[in-house]
């Protein structure tokens, strides 16, 4: 048997080899983000400015319509994907410039990542900590605390699922966007590519997988929910989606889940990403 130094090692190993791939997926959404820059009203936005967070550092860009301080406006979180291992908050740009447009205060946010040696639950703590920020900044912000949306994209829809279950109300958003995220690390890669298991590996470091799984720590009370998902997603299973939207149900939670037939991770038909993004768009106006 490998000493246990020699089997971490073969781990990160593979692990970086999904970080490269992971992060493809994550820049593939990047290129289909543009889309929502055409729905709906554009406002004017502001230079993007960048803020540095807490303890670890944490990078966030910030992103606010023209004038955005004259009165409490709805704010938008963002987390990026990547594996938990790669990617950044630049990212989800396109994204949040395009929400500032729409009259949204947006966010996006960097966080610790595992190949920078960080594994759960930094990633989720790193999360949690800027929402908090952002509610005790809310006056400087322009924003109304209690009018947060947290939207994340594959890995970090899974940090956005789990902050929204938080066992304290208070520190909960008060909507939740996950596109095409798992909520079940029990059951990855479930059929999906070999890079995938090592990414959780090196996320949960030896933990059990069903610790960091949202599906196993719903509760009542848990923000309106969107999800989205393509219906032939071969990283993260749709039947993760649609198990966790029929529990959150289940226990009288409000969830919306649109599925994107003939798409996979990162959906690529305008018509499929024009559906996904209008979904986004009502789900920001309803904050």
């Amino acid at each position: 048997m490998r000493p246990a130094r020699d089997r971490n090692a073969v781990v990160r190993a593979l692990a970086a080899r999904s970080y490269v791939r992971a992060l493809a997926c994550g820049l593939a959404l990047v290129a289909m983000l543009a889309a929502l820059a055409a729905c709906g009203r554009a406002e004017d936005v502001a230079p993007r400015k960048t803020v540095v967070i807490g303890p670890h550092k944490l990078k966030v860009d910030i992103y606010e319509p023209v004038g955005g301080k004259r009165f409490a406006r709805p704010a938008v979180l963002m987390v990026h994907g990547g594996g938990w291992g790669a990617g950044d908050r630049s990212e989800l740009a396109t994204l949040a410039h395009s929400a500032a447009q729409q009259g949204v205060v947006a966010l996006s946010m960097d966080y610790r990542l595992t190949s920078q040696g960080a594994h759960w639950p930094a990633q989720a703590e790193d999360v949690a900590s800027v929402l908090k920020w952002m509610r005790g900044h809310a006056g400087d912000l322009g924003i109304d605390g209690q009018r947060i949306a947290l939207l994340g994209g594959s890995a970090g829809g899974h940090l956005a699922a789990w902050i929204a279950r938080d066992p304290d109300p208070k520190k909960r958003p008060n909507r939740l966007i996950v596109l095409w995220g798992p909520w079940d690390l029990e059951r990855l890669p479930e059929g999906g590519p070999d890079w995938v298991r090592p990414s959780v590996a090196a996320l949960l470091n030896g933990r059990p997988a069903r610790e960091a799984s949202p599906l196993f720590h719903l509760a009542d009370g848990m923000p309106p929910t969107l999800i989205v998902h393509g219906v032939d997603d071969e990283i993260v299973p749709i039947d993760q989606s649609r198990r966790a939207c029929a529990a959150l149900r289940e226990i009288g939670n409000d969830c919306t889940l649109v599925e994107l037939p003939g798409q996979r991770h990162a959906p690529e038909d305008p018509k499929q990403i024009a559906r996904a993004f209008e979904a986004v768009r009502e789900a920001l106006a309803a904050l």
